[in-house]
């Protein structure tokens, strides 16, 4: 289930009961919670698993590196 994985990935507490009876329960309620988690964590779930991967590759920008320029 996504909401145990989101979990684990952000050692969030399982609260006020676990995932699954929080899913029977309300869908609605659980599917806003985890919408909510993964806005604030800086995804847009309108985009996509391809295209929040493809948002976060593209700020990745490595330095240039020069030989030895850090030695005494």
């Amino acid at each position: 289930m996504f909401r145990s994985k989101l979990r684990k990935q952000y050692m969030l507490p399982e609260q006020p009961c676990n995932d699954c009876l929080v899913h029977c329960c309300c869908e609605w309620c659980a599917l806003c919670q985890e919408y909510r988690e993964l806005k604030y964590r800086g995804f847009d779930p309108s985009l996509g698993w391809e295209g929040n991967l493809a948002r976060q590759n593209q700020g990745v920008v490595m330095p240039p590196v020069g030989p030895k320029e850090m030695t005494r």
